[in-house]
């Protein structure tokens, strides 16, 4: 099986704990049994943290007051902020 490793960036709003947040965000979409519940035909297989870990994984961004999903400039990564 040839199988591809994809970047993505998931904008998700977070107040003042944005691990916990984000990790329970992450846990409704990604289960750890992903592959199961998608089936057999199902082209995702597996997930995982791009960085060390959930933290290190994680930068804030600010986005305008008139931002609007799937029409706005996705922000982009910050400047200096290593991932």
């Amino acid at each position: 099986m040839k199988a591809y490793l994809v970047a993505v960036n998931l904008l998700v709003h977070a107040h003042h704990n944005p691990e916990s947040a984000i990790a329970d965000a992450l846990d409704g979409i990604l289960t750890s049994d992903m592959r199961q519940h998608a089936g057999a035909n199902s082209a995702l297989i597996d997930w995982a943290v791009a960085g060390d870990d959930l933290s290190s994984s994680i930068a804030g961004v600010s986005l305008p007051d008139d931002y609007t999903a799937d029409e706005s400039a996705f922000p982009l990564w910050p400047v200096g902020t290593v991932r």
